[in-house]
C-alpha cells in the first residue's frame, strides 16, 4: 500500500475517533466517500462493510473510555432503543429497493436538516419525571425512524441517531455519545456477519480480507483512532455541552448540504 494512502487513512482514523467521541457520530458518513474515492475498484458493498467495521472498532475504543469515566446511562432503555433501530434498519434497507434514488436522498436531506435545526436551537434540559415507559416508547419510535433512514440511505447511522437521541428529555448532552456508540456497536455487529460470510467479487493484491471486509484498512484506521482516543476524550471533557450541541447541528447541516450538492451534481454534470 502506498505511503500516501496510509497517511490519509491514519488521518481518517483520527477524525473518525474525534467525531465519534465528542458528537456520537460514527465515521461511516466520512469513511464511505473517502474509501470510495481512494479505492475506486472496490464494490460499494466492500466500501460499506469496511467502513462499518471501522466504526465498530472506533466505537469500542470510545466505550472503554466512557466506562472508565463512569458515565451513567439507562442500559434497559439503550437495548430497547437499539432493538427499534435494528428493526428500522432492516425495513429501510428493504424499502430502498422500491424507491428512486432521488426520493431516498431527499428523505435523508430533509430529515438531517430538520434535526440539525432542532439540535442547534434545543435547550439543554434533562427531565427526571416518572414517565419512563413513555420515554422508552418515544425512544423506540425515534430510533426505529432513524434506523429506517440509515438503512434506506446506506449512510449516516450515527449522524441520524445522535440528534434523534438528543430529542429525548431524559438524555443529557453528555450522554448522547455513549448511547450512540453503544447502538452503533450493537447495530453494526448485527449487520457485519452478512458481509463476512459472503465471498466478495474483488480482492486487492495487498492486505488481509475476509468476505467484503478489508482488515488491513480497518487496522490502519482503528489503530490511529486508538492512538488519538486520549486526546479526543480530553477535548470532549473541555468542550462545553452547549457548544458541542451547536457544533453537531452545524455538522449535520453541512452533511445535508454536501449530499444535496453531490446529488445535484451527479445528475447535472
Amino acid at each position: 500500500m502506498a505511503l500516501g494512502l496510509i497517511v490519509i487513512l491514519i488521518f481518517c482514523g483520527m477524525l473518525t475517533n474525534l467525531m465519534s467521541a465528542i458528537f456520537g457520530i460514527g465515521g461511516g458518513v466520512l469513511m464511505v466517500p473517502i474509501l470510495y474515492t481512494l479505492f475506486p475498484d472496490f464494490p460499494l458493498q466492500m466500501v460499506a462493510a469496511t467502513s462499518l467495521t471501522i466504526v465498530i472498532g472506533s466505537s469500542l475504543i470510545n466505550l472503554f473510555y466512557f466506562y472508565k469515566q463512569k458515565i451513567q446511562i439507562n442500559y434497559k432503555a439503550m437495548w430497547l432503543w437499539s432493538l427499534g433501530m435494528i428493526v428500522g434498519v432492516q425495513l429501510g434497507f428493504e424499502a430502498s429497493f422500491y424507491l428512486h434514488d432521488t426520493i431516498i436522498i431527499s428523505i435523508f436531506i430533509i430529515t438531517l436538516t430538520i434535526l440539525a435545526i432542532r439540535t442547534f436551537f434545543r435547550k439543554s434540559s434533562v427531565s427526571n419525571d416518572n414517565s419512563a415507559s413513555n420515554e422508552n416508547l418515544k425512544g423506540i419510535g425515534l430510533c426505529f425512524f432513524g434506523g429506517s433512514i440509515a438503512g434506506m440511505t446506506g449512510i449516516g447511522g450515527g449522524s441520524i441517531m445522535a440528534p434523534l437521541i438528543a430529542q429525548l428529555r431524559s438524555v443529557s448532552a453528555y450522554q448522547i455519545a455513549p448511547y450512540t456508540n453503544y447502538m452503533m456497536v450493537i447495530g453494526g455487529l448485527g449487520s457485519l456477519y452478512g458481509y463476512l460470510s459472503k465471498t466478495a467479487p474483488f480482492h486487492i493484491q495487498y492486505g488481509w480480507q475476509i468476505g467484503y471486509v478489508n482488515f488491513t484498512i480497518v487496522l490502519i484506521v482503528v489503530l490511529s483512532s486508538f492512538a488519538t482516543s486520549f486526546l479526543s476524550m480530553k477535548i470532549r471533557g473541555i468542550l462545553h455541552p452547549d457548544i458541542a450541541r451547536k457544533l453537531l447541528g452545524l455538522i449535520l447541516l453541512s452533511i445535508a448540504a454536501y449530499m444535496l450538492i453531490a446529488h445535484w451534481g451527479k445528475y447535472h454534470f
